[in-house]
């Protein structure tokens, strides 16, 4: 038995429809990752590089999920996808193309956690009023800089 014949009709349609995108607009537990899954395995098999192929996903659970019923279907190529949650994959990127814009692959990403510890230990350090000078707040002043696109020493201008 074919892995298609294990796909309803509107299953295979999208799973087969290598010519360019598809979208997948379907309800809770209609088989959207298993389409996706079947689609990326069956593009594997057309002798698609799997090196040319992006899939993201919003846990590890469902990542190692997907690579797994890929790989029974696709065998090893399955192991060569860029494949894995918006955060790691795209932190795989920007540790391999840092360099061209002149930073080091070997940055740390902090969490909220992480970073509180450093801004307690860098007010800390420059003899900073903790009573004035919050972590918390802090963190919310650098972040509301960042949604604006601004430099942490301003904050943002609404007309």
């Amino acid at each position: 038995m074919s892995y298609l014949d294990e796909l309803n009709e509107a299953q295979r349609a999208a799973v087969e429809n290598v010519d360019g995108p598809t979208l997948i607009i379907a309800g809770p537990g209609s088989g959207k990752t298993r389409v996706l899954t079947y689609r990326i395995a069956h593009l594997l098999k057309l002798g698609v590089d799997s090196f040319s192929i992006l899939a993201l996903t919003f846990t590890n659970k469902a990542s190692e999920a997907m690579r797994n019923r890929i790989e029974k279907i696709a065998g090893t190529d399955g192991r060569n996808l860029y494949m894995g949650t918006f955060h790691s994959v795209f932190a795989r990127i920007l540790r391999v193309e840092a360099p061209r814009i002149g930073y080091p692959g070997n940055f740390t990403i902090y969490d909220t956690e992480d970073a509180k510890s450093l801004l307690k230990t860098i007010i800390k350090e420059q003899g900073l009023d903790d009573k004035i000078y919050k972590p918390n707040q802090v963190l919310n002043r650098i972040s509301a800089a960042k949604k604006c696109l601004d430099y942490p020493t301003t904050l943002c201008r609404r007309p």
